[in-house]
C-alpha cells in the first residue's frame, strides 16, 4: 500500500476510536440526563482524555488534541450525534461498555506506537499504550460522579486487555514494521475481550476477605 493511504487509513481509525469514546461520554451524560453542555462536554473529555495523557507522559506537548484540528470536532460530533438521537433511537443494551470497548482497543494500539515513536522502550510504550485506553473512561466516570470501571469492585476485565494490547503491538513493532492489518486485528481483539469479559463476567482476582474470628 502507498506510505499516504497507509498514513491516511491509520488516522481513519484513529478518529473512530475518538468517536467511539466521544459516543460512550455522551451517553452516559445522557443516562445521567445532563443538558447538552454536560453531553457535549463528556464527550470531548472521554474522547480525548487518553490522548492528552499519552502525550502529557511522553512529552508531545502541545497534546493532539491541542493541535490536531480533526479529533475535537469529531468528539462534537458525536455527542451531537447521541444528544439528537436520545429518546427516539432505540439504542443496544449497555451501550456505554460496548463503545468505551471498541475506543479501548484503538487507543491502546495507538498509544503505543506512539510512544514508540517517541523513543520510549517496549515495557514503557505498553504502559503508556494502557493508560491511554483507559485514561478517557477514567475521565468520564471521574466527571459523571461514579467510580471508574478500572477500580469497581467486580469490574470486568478492562486493564489487563488494554496492557496486553500494548504488550502486543510493542512487541510486534520491535520485531518487524507492523501493517495497519495487523494493527487493527490487536485493536480488535483487545476489544473483543473487553466485550467477552462483560458477557461472560470475566474479572481479574479478588482477595479473599479475612475471616471474622468474632
Amino acid at each position: 500500500m502507498d506510505p499516504s493511504l497507509l498514513d491516511l487509513a491509520y488516522a481513519v481509525s484513529v478518529l473512530l476510536g475518538v468517536l467511539a469514546f466521544a459516543v460512550s461520554g455522551a451517553l452516559q451524560a445522557v443516562a445521567q440526563r445532563m443538558d447538552i453542555v454536560g453531553v457535549l462536554s463528556l464527550a470531548v473529555v472521554t474522547a480525548v482524555g487518553g490522548g492528552l495523557l499519552r502525550d502529557l507522559l511522553i512529552g508531545a506537548v502541545p497534546p493532539a488534541a491541542l493541535t490536531d484540528p480533526s479529533l475535537v470536532p469529531v468528539a462534537l460530533g458525536g455527542g451531537l450525534l447521541v444528544f439528537a438521537a436520545s429518546g427516539r433511537v432505540p439504542l443496544p443494551r449497555r451501550p456505554v461498555l460496548l463503545f468505551d470497548a471498541v475506543g479501548l482497543g484503538l487507543f491502546c494500539v495507538d498509544g503505543t506506537m506512539t510512544a514508540l515513536r517517541h523513543g520510549l522502550n517496549p515495557y514503557a510504550a505498553a504502559t503508556v499504550g494502557m493508560l491511554a485506553g483507559v485514561g478517557g473512561g477514567v475521565a468520564r466516570d471521574v466527571l459523571s460522579g461514579e467510580m471508574p470501571s478500572v477500580f469497581r469492585p467486580g469490574s470486568h476485565l478492562y486493564v489487563i486487555p488494554a496492557l496486553g494490547g500494548g504488550a502486543v503491538t510493542a512487541a510486534v513493532s520491535s520485531a518487524a514494521v507492523p501493517s495497519l492489518a495487523v494493527l487493527l486485528v490487536i485493536a480488535a481483539a483487545v476489544s473483543a475481550i473487553r466485550i467477552a469479559s462483560l458477557r461472560f463476567r470475566w474479572h481479574a482476582p479478588v482477595p479473599t476477605p479475612p475471616i471474622d474470628p468474632a
